[in-house]
């Protein structure tokens, strides 16, 4: 069992980006989807139409995500590995994703 949280980050690079996350009751992030992205085509878009970025917060336990730019987020469950050229997106989706975190934690009392 889990949770299903939809959050939005207003700080995308085009706009609003809004996610759905699948949390498992444990913490560990089941899931991501995009519910709404307008990003630059082929930079910021690749959060969406490149499914093995957002893979990156699968199966990952953390109290928080921070994005690194040095390709180190494979071997760390707190590191998420920008998109090249779109940190901004990436940014703004790890924002929103750690929001979910954030009101999971309040949820289950910090377990």
């Amino acid at each position: 069992a889990g949770y299903v949280i939809t959050v939005t980050d207003k700080d995308g690079y085009g706009g609003d980006i809004q996610i759905t996350v699948g949390i498992m009751s444990d913490g560990t992030v089941n899931g991501i989807s995009f519910l709404s992205i307008s990003e630059t085509a082929g930079l910021g878009m690749k959060a969406k139409d490149d499914p093995s970025w957002g893979k990156q917060f699968a199966g990952k336990k953390a109290d928080a995500f921070s994005v690194v730019k040095d390709g180190s987020g494979s071997g760390d469950d707190a590191k998420i590995d920008a998109i090249s050229g779109a940190t901004i997106t990436s940014k703004a989706v790890t924002g929103a994703m750690n929001s979910c975190l954030a009101y999971f934690q309040s949820l289950e009392g910090g377990n």
